[in-house]
């Protein structure tokens, strides 16, 4: 009875620790620092830290709230010579207006890049709105990037369900297990 445990349970650690290695270095975390924001004809790359949880790097989804390093990098010089209005906005459904979680007053970052910190105080989906302006007011750039914080993602909420099923699945071989053995006749 324990052999058959054993070589089921080899087998399910078998076929998904590669899996699972893959995810975890390609991305549950979408560990991927060249996130694009879209500003028209023109990019900007997000990426997003939480170094006092753990050292991963991410687009869509921070995995807790708390105390967040924000970091926007633009390698088009015209993007350098603008002044650039970054928000954070709380894309509640329940409210119409959307509150602003951070905002950093315009300025130009002649270096391209900008990296800031933000407290995320509940779990919830937020965006970026990141407006870039010429000094003579001609040229405006607007991108928007949406993350969230504290939420499972879908990719979580698969490995959840897979997981409560392999285990089921183990629970009720068990049990039959244990059926069959008490019935002596």
């Amino acid at each position: 009875m324990k052999s058959a445990f054993y070589k089921i349970l080899t087998l399910l650690l078998i076929n998904f620790y590669p899996w699972m290695n893959s995810a975890n270095a390609a991305g549950w975390h979408y560990y991927d620092p060249d996130c694009p924001i879209s500003l028209n004809e023109k990019s900007m790359k997000f990426v997003a830290m939480q170094p006092k949880k753990n050292i991963d790097r991410v687009c869509d989804a921070l995995s807790d709230i708390g105390p967040t390093v924000i970091v926007l990098d633009a390698s088009d010089n015209d993007l350098r010579d603008m002044t650039w209005d970054i928000r954070i906005l709380s894309q509640d459904d329940s409210q119409k207006d959307q509150d602003v979680v951070c905002r950093l007053p315009p300025q130009k970052y002649r270096n391209g890049m900008v990296n800031f910190d933000c407290e995320f105080k509940k779990p919830n989906n937020y965006a970026l709105l990141a407006t870039l302006t010429s000094d003579d007011g001609k040229k405006t750039y607007i991108g928007q990037h949406n993350f969230s914080v504290g939420l499972v993602t879908t990719n979580e909420f698969y490995v959840y369900t897979a997981f409560f099923i392999c285990l089921l699945g183990a629970l009720g071989i068990a049990f039959f297990r244990w059926r069959q053995k008490r019935r002596i006749f």
